[in-house]
């Protein structure tokens, strides 16, 4: 017959019991941290498999040297995208000044008419009359290379585009006259300005017959770039400085072709500048008497000497073609990234 526990065994018997409780429960712990560490541990050695996660992984300081770096990179970004915006920023105000934006002339036909009445008036008057060598002068049938409206008004979904030809059509004779005016020539020349072809109209580059019009939409990119083909002679001073002047415009100007012509084709012949030494030496018939005549008490007018030095240069009249690229830098949209574009 079994005896009852004293109170010393059942003292033992719940001690081990509850060390025994405590023991599974550690051991359950232990089991789970340990395989929370093992699948910690794979996931970094996948990590280290990746080319990218192992250069950071493996280098001094780890992430925290690649969050520092991050944060380095981003400012130079911002450094970058600063130093852009203040080098297109004059290009996407010529856009939107040449355009018109937001101004009645951009958008109602009449009112481009008027404009550019008003405009090819104003260059006229400031323009010399022919025969004049110290201003531009203007052909007769000249008209900003939109003679196609003379006589008629555009229709209003072709406004937009020609409120910025008619701008940039302005702006080439502008700067031609300011070369003009500006340029130091030794032998002043005529500069008559034939012809402006604009976009919609030139044929020039048969490759360009089609593409003109098509970079006069809305591109991907957000630039818009047009041909413009200006026609003039004048002195090489002038070319030069209005060259210049194009590629130092604020609006963003490119020239593409430029095609050279000189009237003095072929250098004089050696006949032909000894007849003028000849002719220069030559005394006139009266002075020849005379001369005779006072020959013992001399002349106070001793005959012509014939020049030292003839300028055989610098009298040159340039027949200039040239093909001048105007690109309009558009203002991205509010709250739309930029798409991204090869440079």
């Amino acid at each position: 017959m079994k005896g009852k526990m004293t109170q010393r065994q059942m003292v033992l018997a719940a001690a081990g019991g509850g060390f025994l409780l405590i023991a599974v429960a550690a051991g359950y712990f232990g089991w789970s941290s340990l395989g929370e560490v093992q699948s910690q541990a794979q996931a970094l050695a996948e990590r280290k498999l990746k080319p990218e996660l192992a250069a950071i992984l493996t280098k001094p300081g780890g992430a925290g040297a690649a969050r520092k770096e991050a944060v380095e990179i981003g400012k130079i970004a911002e450094e970058v995208s600063q130093a852009e915006e203040g080098l297109v920023g004059s290009w996407r105000e010529g856009y939107e000044k040449g355009s018109g934006v937001g101004q009645g002339w951009s958008q109602d036909p009449n009112q481009w008419k008027d404009r550019l009445i008003a405009t090819n008036d104003r260059l006229k008057k400031q323009s010399g009359k022919k025969g004049d060598n110290s201003r531009v002068i203007l052909a007769d049938d000249f008209y900003l290379g939109l003679q196609e409206y003379k006589q008629q008004n555009p229709s209003a979904d072709k406004v937009p585009e020609l409120a910025l030809q008619l701008s940039v059509a302005e702006k080439l004779v502008e700067l031609l006259m300011d070369a003009k005016k500006s340029a130091k020539e030794k032998y002043p020349t005529q500069c008559i300005v034939q012809s402006i072809v604009s976009p919609g109209l030139s044929a020039a580059d048969p490759d360009k017959k089609s593409s003109d019009k098509a970079k006069a939409g809305t591109s991907p990119t957000g630039i818009l770039r047009e041909g413009y083909t200006l026609q003039f002679e004048s002195s090489p001073e002038v070319l030069y400085g209005f060259i210049q002047r194009v590629a130092k415009d604020p609006w963003l100007f490119v020239v593409m072709n430029l095609s050279l012509e000189n009237d003095l084709k072929e250098f004089p012949k050696r006949s032909e500048i000894a007849k003028k030494f000849a002719d220069a030496n030559k005394p006139a018939d009266g002075a020849a008497t005379e001369n005779s005549t006072d020959g013992a008490r001399g002349s106070a007018n001793p005959p012509t000497r014939p020049p030292l030095l003839m300028v055989l240069a610098g009298k040159e009249r340039m027949k200039v073609v040239v093909r001048i690229d105007f690109v309009g830098w558009k203002t991205p949209v509010a709250g739309k990234a930029p798409e991204k574009r090869k440079t």
